[in-house]
């Protein structure tokens, strides 16, 4: 078996073409209302979806996380996904923002780990005890019960 050449096309897209992926979401069928959504297109298909959302925060400023990932089954275990985050990720570093991944999902998190445009936050792979089901933000709970990779994008070197 010959694995076929991928090369993924990447486009802004409408929110409402969340309704092709929520029910692939391994956590939640919602999405933000003020998220960035982008499609991967391989082969005139549309196969991925991709949100991310500003990232509040007192000490980072400029900063965005991925908020939801989804690959179509049908083309989930290709390495489209890594490439897809890697690829959006880039877009917000050339527009002057950084970019963060929080993922339980272990492929995501073991090719970040080893991948050299990825640098581990302090929170990466450590039970989050700075945080409980108490802190809700629109509806949403902070996981604090699984361990998850944390990880910013950096970019090559040659990038930055």
């Amino acid at each position: 078996f010959v694995r076929p050449e991928i090369n993924i096309d990447i486009y802004s897209a409408d929110r409402n073409i969340w309704g092709m992926f929520k029910d692939h979401h391994y956590l939640s069928g919602d999405l933000a209302l003020a998220s960035r959504c982008y499609v991967a297109v391989w082969d005139n298909q549309v196969v991925g979806f991709l949100a991310s959302m500003t990232m509040p925060n007192g000490y980072v400023k400029d900063a965005w996380r991925g908020h939801r990932v989804v690959i179509l089954p049908d083309y989930q275990g290709l390495g489209i996904g890594v490439r897809f985050i890697d690829a959006v990720a880039q877009i917000h570093l050339d527009n002057g923002l950084k970019f963060f991944s929080r993922t339980a999902h272990p492929r995501m998190g073991y090719y970040m780990q080893h991948s050299d445009v990825w640098k581990p936050t302090s929170k990466n792979r450590k039970l989050r005890t700075d945080v409980n089901h108490d802190n809700l933000f629109n509806n949403h709970y902070v996981d604090n019960k699984r361990v998850c990779f944390s990880y910013q994008y950096i970019g090559k070197e040659n990038d930055q």
